[in-house]
């Protein structure tokens, strides 16, 4: 086996790193789900371009995909400066508040004042209002300086471009007005270092795009397990269709008079939001494995079903994190199957080859330990697939030792500390880590496992779980997963009193009995239409 090829063909040898090489560019630790999600949307609703063409839909067209080779996915997101200095400022850093920043939020809030009418209240509190509403959509980087800062990504007017002020430089050639360090917007600001919307984003996109190219015959062999992808979302170009247009039912209308405030706001001076958004750059997405197009395509199934799900916008952005963040952790471990040379297992797995042995709240002891042991196989194989021979002939190119901060940044811890992020394992500090069932990520499960408003018996969820996620927590998968980690099989390791995951389900209202042995698991969150 040699490199990972990577989608679109372009040109990766800079890329010495073995978790970049081996994962695309990039999942990293440094960037927090919220803003994997948000990084995620801009691509969708930013201006896009491929190939000099520029495209007028979320994805491109399926005569794109197909041709599409070695042309560099670029989109802009806009920069919003206005809107943040307005929202965020008041909720920021003290010591960042340059007084440029400050100068120009009065400034905004004078002008805003002027065109507030009421008749019956104080203008004075009704800005006081509008910047307490949009700061409470403050989303991630509370400890950094009000323009590095991100919204919750709820409406596309709410979401734009990593923007830093570069301190250091400001405090060495004082801009003098908000109006010089606008006109020097790329001295006193950095907008392409990608430290935040550090690229897992595009990389998500980019593996759906990827997932939707394949042949119909090789998705039909591939998934021939995984009978809980329907005939519609088997075919690459009904699943497209359906994607395109469910992207978009996030620019819905209960989030119209939002978008509409935020375009308002940040109208409000015409000469920033005109000199910023030509200053801002174009982005160009880099790649993703070509190779990762089964996981792509589960999360294009998974994601076209939530999107079509009936839920309200702030929920299903949460699940969309919930979602984002599973596909990573999930990317993870299918591609380090694919370059850890294990042991021939036939048949284990799910439809990735790989299992997660989950525990829940009032787990067996042994069961507990199997999913400690099951999280320490899964580190181990992704810190072995970094250390493929191909992969270090490679890091040696650069004369410098990598495989550090490929582990810590991009590799088996990476994975834990993001798996703890999620809360899908414990404990968050400590030793004895495992992997742990919550009600939210349950919630996600029933979510994406059946389609919006379908039944299944609780028998084929254990099977769809198994099959998308590779996860297992009781009867013939908890034993499957046991014989995959390496671990004897035996019954131990199974729930003792009942069913705990049946439990769950029930409590959340996702699970009827029908007899002591027959039990349906309905998604109640039904079709948007």
């Amino acid at each position: 086996m040699s490199l990972p090829v990577p989608f679109p063909e372009i040109t990766v040898v800079e890329d010495y790193n073995p978790g970049i090489r081996l994962f695309g560019k990039r999942f990293i630790s440094e960037q927090t789900i919220l803003e994997l999600v948000a990084e995620f949307l801009a691509v969708v609703f930013s201006p896009k371009w491929l190939g000099g063409e520029k495209l007028d839909q979320a994805l491109p067209s399926m005569h794109q995909l197909q041709s599409w080779t070695n042309e560099t996915l670029r989109y802009k997101p806009g920069i919003r400066l206005n809107l943040k200095l307005f929202a965020l400022l008041g909720n920021s850093r003290v010591d960042g508040r340059h007084e440029v920043h400050r100068t120009q939020y009065r400034k905004l809030t004078e002008k805003m004042k002027t065109r507030i009418n009421v008749s019956n209240g104080d203008p004075d509190e009704v800005l006081e209002c509008l910047e307490e509403f949009l700061g409470g959509f403050q989303g991630a980087g509370f400890d950094r300086t009000w323009c590095a800062q991100s919204f919750f990504p709820i409406s596309p007017g709410l979401i734009n471009q990593e923007t830093i002020w570069n301190e250091t430089i400001a405090k060495r050639d004082q801009p003098h007005s908000w109006g010089e360090s606008i006109e020097r917007f790329h001295k006193y600001y950095s907008v392409s270092k990608h430290r935040f919307m550090a690229r897992g984003g595009e990389v998500l996109y980019l593996q759906l795009c990827n997932a939707l190219r394949q042949d119909q015959t090789l998705l039909d062999n591939h998934f021939h397990r995984a009978n809980s992808i329907t005939k519609n979302e088997l075919n690459p170009y009904t699943l497209h269709s359906c994607l395109q247009d469910a992207l978009y039912t996030i620019r819905g209308q209960y989030t119209h008079g939002l978008e509409s405030l935020a375009t308002y706001i940040e109208s409000m001076d015409r000469q920033t939001q005109e000199k910023v958004n030509n200053e801002s750059e174009v982005l160009d997405c880099q790649w993703c494995p070509a190779e990762s197009w089964p996981e792509g395509y589960l999360f294009a199934v998974e994601l076209n079903r939530l999107l079509h799900a009936r839920l309200d916008p702030t929920e299903r952005i949460e699940l969309m994190m919930t979602g984002c963040a599973l596909q990573v952790l999930r990317s993870l471990c299918a591609q380090a199957v694919r370059y850890a040379d294990l042991p021939v297992r036939d048949g284990c797995g799910g439809v990735l080859h790989y299992a997660w042995i989950f525990s829940t709240a009032d787990s067996t002891g042994q069961q507990r330990k199997a999913s400690h042991r099951s999280l320490q196989f899964i580190q181990s194989m992704i810190q072995k697939a970094l250390r493929h021979k191909d992969l270090e002939e490679n890091a040696r190119q650069s004369n410098k030792d990598l495989y550090k901060e490929a582990d810590t940044k991009y590799g088996h811890k990476f994975f834990l500390s993001l798996g703890k992020k999620l809360e899908v394992i414990i404990p968050f500090r400590g030793p004895g880590a495992r992997f742990i069932m919550t009600d939210r990520l349950m919630r996600y499960l029933v979510a994406v496992l059946l389609p919006p408003g379908e039944r299944c018996t609780y028998e084929e969820f254990l099977h769809r779980l198994y099959q998308h996620y590779g996860i297992a927590v009781e009867g013939e998968y908890l034993t499957d997963a046991a014989i995959w980690t390496g671990l004897p099989a035996n019954s131990s390791i199974q729930p003792e009193n009942g069913s705990s995951l049946k439990e769950m389900l029930r409590a959340g209202g996702f699970l009827t009995d029908l007899s002591d042995a027959y039990s349906i698991v309905h998604n109640p969150f039904g079709d948007e239409e």
